[in-house]
């Protein structure tokens, strides 16, 4: 189902549901249901709270556009694993509300490496198995893979993302940690270590948009600092992301813009070694390559991919590296190794819609973040850069 967030972006799609199965132990975490005034201290976690969830008296109403546009009552949304070769689903509690994620674990007894993806905001984990080709790749080189479904968040940016997402502006990285997205992974992780199957020294992290924003975030709090059963993270590979430090530009607990002081993105960057590899395109609408396109299509702060790339080794982030291909914008150049990112500018800056003209720039480059590298697009081939992600991973475990 090739493409299906896209359709999604421009007519809008429904979500498949189902009932959860094995349910883990309860754990504890800072209650989302938080009313504050200013809500950044730039000195210690960014925002001070944890994004506040969907519920029946704050609703959802900033509704990403790929989501139903019925106001979002429920704090979480179950995940469908239709694929029959997920080998089971894992469910667990999490301050009254339930997570899951989708679990593939290969046959024998042998140690192996585990990989954690976490999707993009809006559609949730199922988009995993519709529009990428992981579980594929988990199932031909036997690792186990786990795609983790985020919750229906209030999002802080001035773009309407409301729904399913990874929260990665409540920085507190320690371990255990009052970030609810934080404990669920950091749990997610101890169960199936516990389980015995999983090699320690090569638990890795992947994801797309949202989820490579939060994805760097949960690989830098868990390479040194372990989970509290004692894992680290070895390496992250992800896609479509950028600096997961910035600044917001609405207050999630008010649904208010935010444009006073104090200002969310931190002061000072947790310094890492971690092994990141972030894949980004030439151009792209919501997480801009570069400055010409973060300033025609008006990106959130920070949203821009070769900025973060730049600052980030100064910042003490010592393990991110880049690595940049085409998009639909060069044409048949799709995919292929790119030395530096679309300049879009002057003429060539064109913000209209998809629906509106699908060949403008902002169509182009909208469409290039909603595709996810694996070369496969509907009837058009590109180059399956999934390998290059996962050999990354394969490369960097703990020493």
């Amino acid at each position: 189902m090739r493409l299906l967030w896209i359709a999604c972006v421009v007519t809008g799609c429904g979500s498949s549901s189902s009932t959860p199965v094995d349910t883990g132990p309860i754990e504890d975490a800072t209650p989302d249901s938080v009313s504050i005034a200013a809500p950044c201290d730039p000195s210690t976690t960014g925002l001070i709270a944890p994004l506040p969830t969907c519920s029946p008296t704050h609703p959802c109403v900033r509704l990403a556009l790929e989501v139903p546009q019925v106001p979002i009552t429920t704090a979480s949304d179950p995940i469908a694993c239709a694929d029959p070769r997920w080998t089971g689903r894992r469910s667990w509690t999490i301050d009254g509300v339930v997570r899951e994620a989708c679990v593939f674990s290969p046959s024998g007894s042998e140690p192996r490496a585990l990989v954690l993806w976490f999707h993009p905001g809006g559609l949730g984990g199922d988009v995993a198995e519709q529009e990428t080709h992981v579980l594929d790749k988990a199932v031909a080189a036997g690792f186990h893979l786990a795609v983790v479904q985020g919750r229906n968040l209030h999002f802080p940016t001035e773009a309407p993302r409301d729904g399913r997402h990874h929260d990665f502006y409540y920085r507190d990285l320690r371990s255990p940690s009052l970030n609810p997205d934080i404990v669920s992974a950091d749990h997610l992780i101890d169960l199936l270590v516990a389980e015995g199957a999983i090699d320690p020294r090569r638990i890795h992290v992947m994801g797309w948009s949202n989820g490579a924003f939060f994805g760097q975030l949960y690989a830098i709090a868990r390479h040194t600092t372990p989970t509290p059963g004692g894992s680290r993270i070895a390496s992250a590979a992800v896609f479509a992301g950028a600096d997961p430090f910035g600044d917001i530009e609405r207050n999630p607990f008010t649904d208010e813009p935010w444009d006073a002081s104090p200002r969310c993105e931190l002061t000072t960057t947790p310094r890492s070694a971690v092994p990141i590899l972030l894949v980004h395109r030439t151009c792209d609408l919501a997480v801009p390559c570069g400055p010409t396109d973060f300033a025609c299509f008006g990106a959130e702060p920070n949203f821009e991919t070769s900025r973060w790339l730049a600052s980030a080794q100064v910042r003490g982030v010592t393990g991110l590296e880049g690595h940049l291909i085409g998009g639909v914008e060069l044409g048949a150049a799709a995919d292929l190794d790119a030395n530096a990112c679309t300049v879009v500018a002057g003429s060539t800056c064109d913000p209209t819609p998809c629906r509106d003209d699908p060949t403008s720039s902002g169509c182009l480059c909208l469409v290039n973040h909603l595709r996810w590298p694996d070369g496969q697009y509907n009837a058009a081939t590109g180059v399956d850069r999934e390998p290059l992600m996962l050999e990354f991973l394969r490369d960097h475990p703990l020493p």
